[in-house]
């Protein structure tokens, strides 16, 4: 990589890296939101953290795509390589916690409403 290309490529790592922070505590967030409304019973908030899903969904494919282009471009090597690919799985990972936190919150219409709430397993297939 050339000098600029070099630059370059550490402040979109830098950007990537930041963006995965600020995603990481929207996603911690969900999970905390989600119990309170189980904890409250509240129905509202429940629908919040459901209706607020998609920005995670959205975030982690834009990660891949940021990743792809780099991996693509810049063709990075040993460390930087490593980065990339944890970027993705971290990625990953979140949005997996804000689908569960979701679930969460689905549930929260179960408890006020008075039925029970079956384990996911024992439901039928969307």
């Amino acid at each position: 990589m050339t000098g600029e290309s070099h630059r370059h490529f550490h402040d979109e790592v830098t950007g990537l890296k930041e963006r995965l922070l600020q995603r990481s505590s929207q996603a911690q967030e969900a999970v905390h939101r989600a119990v309170n409304s189980v904890l409250r019973r509240d129905v509202e908030l429940g629908a919040e953290v459901v209706a607020d899903d998609h920005k995670i969904d959205a975030f982690k494919v834009e990660i891949e795509d940021n990743v792809t282009n780099l991996l693509a471009l810049h063709q990075p090597m040993a460390r930087d390589l490593r980065l990339l690919l944890a970027t993705l799985k971290i990625s990953n990972d979140l949005e997996r916690v804000a689908d569960l936190a979701t679930n969460i919150a689905e549930d929260v219409v179960f408890l006020v409403e008075g039925k029970t709430i079956k384990h996911r397993s024992e439901q039928p297939p969307a």
